[in-house]
């Protein structure tokens, strides 16, 4: 009977054969990840107005200022002091099927790195079975008595594999599966700061509309009665009959107008019900008006180093980037031999009461080792391939570097070029009211024709609602800033699901 190790034994030599394999494996083949968000930001500024923006009385026309380095709250939207509109993106983040599934899409991503990960340990399995078979004598010879002989055979075995990483390959795997977990968090806070800038906007345009609706139902009214003055005046023949058809042309036309402006404002109202998962039959918009809305007065401005790293468009980019950079390395592993150890325990009897004596003990111990010699090239193209892939990556990141630093440009100059818009509108508001009631005045004194009342009148009107579009667009664009700048989600609550790393891609965030 054979001489068998003990357990003890086996498994120390099993021991052995694995800490002198890994000793081996020092190196992890290809370049190593470096983000480039540091470097890249030296090459752009930001800069923004000096001092307060313009100002003027009423709502949405206070002044304005930026602070550099000035933190960004992640529930940002709360500045604009609605009630209204922070429940409106509580009921979006709660709902929203967009962010549920950018929130699968991540824990699809961090199963995928488990997945990866458990790879780099051993395999242990325990089977077990029982055949019966037929011998045709061919191995043992005509004249044993086993010869064309049928038997059964059982079996039990537990059985252990480890594939070695001397050149890391497995790293490198893991590694990009990591880059890709962090990759779908960035898509996640990017689609959650999204949504929440497209309801800020989508309500402040609700709220424009409903004052555009307001102001024109009044404009309507004021010409209503206008008109039915001047007829009761040509019956008494005090004012021509010309005039009463051209102030019943105007009403006519300034009615007109209000059914479009109605459908925009129901258009509006069905976006945001989509925005907040809501049925659109039957969504009840609120009442909001740009009045019952505060313009923050203190503007945050981040350096370039800290925009680069709160984007979440940039950072999704650079984990893009860091996958692809460990592709490399991948693929300039596969180049390289790769090791494996096997070990097995187990019995095999013919006999399924002998199956556990100890003469039915049977082990194995084992270690391979492939080289790759010729596979016609192929190796070696995928690891061109792959650092193509990364020339292309790193093309992509610089440009939604450089379109972050542009939009934010954009924003800065529009929050300015808005103060002075409101100010030439408020100015055009005040000396177009000026306007109308001298010529009123000069109409009634008979020094000026109802022509000249209506084009007053049509002056003063436009200037009326182009003041409500200029408010509105203050609004609009000091949302689009906290949108550019990032929208303070690193300053939100964090929870699990993904695995942890030391920079400010740790974590999904939590909903503002």
């Amino acid at each position: 009977m054979p001489n068998f190790p003990s357990a003890p034994g086996r498994w120390r030599q099993l021991a052995t054969a694995v800490l002198a394999a890994l000793s081996l494996a020092a190196c992890t083949l290809g370049p190593d990840f470096r983000s480039p968000a540091d470097d890249l930001a030296g090459d752009y500024q930001v800069s923004a107005p000096q001092g307060d923006t313009a100002h003027v009385d009423g709502p949405g026309g206070q002044a304005q200022r930026f602070t550099d380095g000035a933190p960004i709250a992640a529930d940002w939207y709360r500045l604009f002091g609605s009630p209204v509109l922070n429940d409106l993106i509580h009921q979006a983040m709660e709902n929203s099927p967009s962010l549920r599934a950018s929130q699968a899409s991540l824990r699809q991503a961090a199963h995928q790195l488990e997945a990866v990960s458990g790879a780099d340990l051993p395999d242990l399995d325990l089977s077990g079975g029982a055949t019966r078979q037929r011998s045709n004598g061919a191995r043992i010879g005509q004249d044993n008595p086993m010869f064309n002989s049928v038997f059964n055979l059982y079996e039990t075995r537990l059985a252990l594999s480890y594939d070695l990483d001397p050149f890391g390959a497995s790293d490198r795997e893991t590694e990009a599966q990591a880059a890709q977990v962090a990759y779908a968090q960035n898509l996640l806070r990017g689609s959650m700061l999204t949504l929440v800038d497209n309801v800020v906007v989508t309500t402040v345009r609700l709220a424009a509309l409903r004052d555009r609706v307001a102001a024109s139902e009044a404009i309507v009214n004021l010409q209503s009665d206008q008109a039915s003055l001047l007829g009761d005046q040509e019956q008494a023949g005090s004012v021509a009959f010309a005039d009463v058809l051209r102030a019943r042309a105007q009403l006519a036309d300034t009615r007109a107008g209000l059914p479009a402006l109605r459908h925009q404002l129901a258009v509006t109202e069905h976006a945001l019900a989509q925005l907040v998962s809501a049925d659109p039959a039957t969504f009840q918009a609120p009442p909001l008006s740009l009045k019952d809305l505060n313009l923050p007065a203190d503007l945050p401005l981040s350096l370039p180093s800290e925009l680069v790293r709160q984007r979440p468009d940039i950072l999704a980019a650079e984990e893009r980037l860091h996958a692809a950079n460990a592709q490399v390395g991948l693929a300039t592993a596969r180049l390289y031999p790769s090791l494996s150890l096997t070990a097995s325990l187990g019995t095999l009897a013919n006999h399924g009461d002998a199956l556990f004596e100890p003469a039915a003990k049977v082990w194995s111990l084992g270690a391979n080792i492939t080289a790759p010699l010729f596979h016609g090239g192929t190796l070696r193209a995928n690891k061109k391939a792959a650092e193509a892939a990364w020339e292309a990556e790193y093309a992509r990141y610089r440009d939604t570097v450089l379109g972050a630093f542009v939009q934010v440009a954009d924003v800065l100059d529009a929050i300015e070029r808005d103060a002075d818009a409101l100010e030439a509108r408020d100015h055009s508001l005040e000396a177009n009211r000026d306007s109308l009631a001298l010529v009123r005045k000069q109409y009634r004194a008979g020094a000026a024709g109802y022509l000249d009342v209506l084009s007053a009148e049509q002056r003063y009107n436009q200037a009326l609602l182009s003041r409500i579009d200029a408010v509105r667009q203050r609004y609009v664009d000091t949302a689009a800033l906290y949108h550019a700048l990032g929208g303070g989600w690193w300053d939100a609550p964090q929870r699990d699901a993904t695995p942890e790393r030391n920079d400010r891609t740790a974590a999904a965030p939590a909903a503002p």
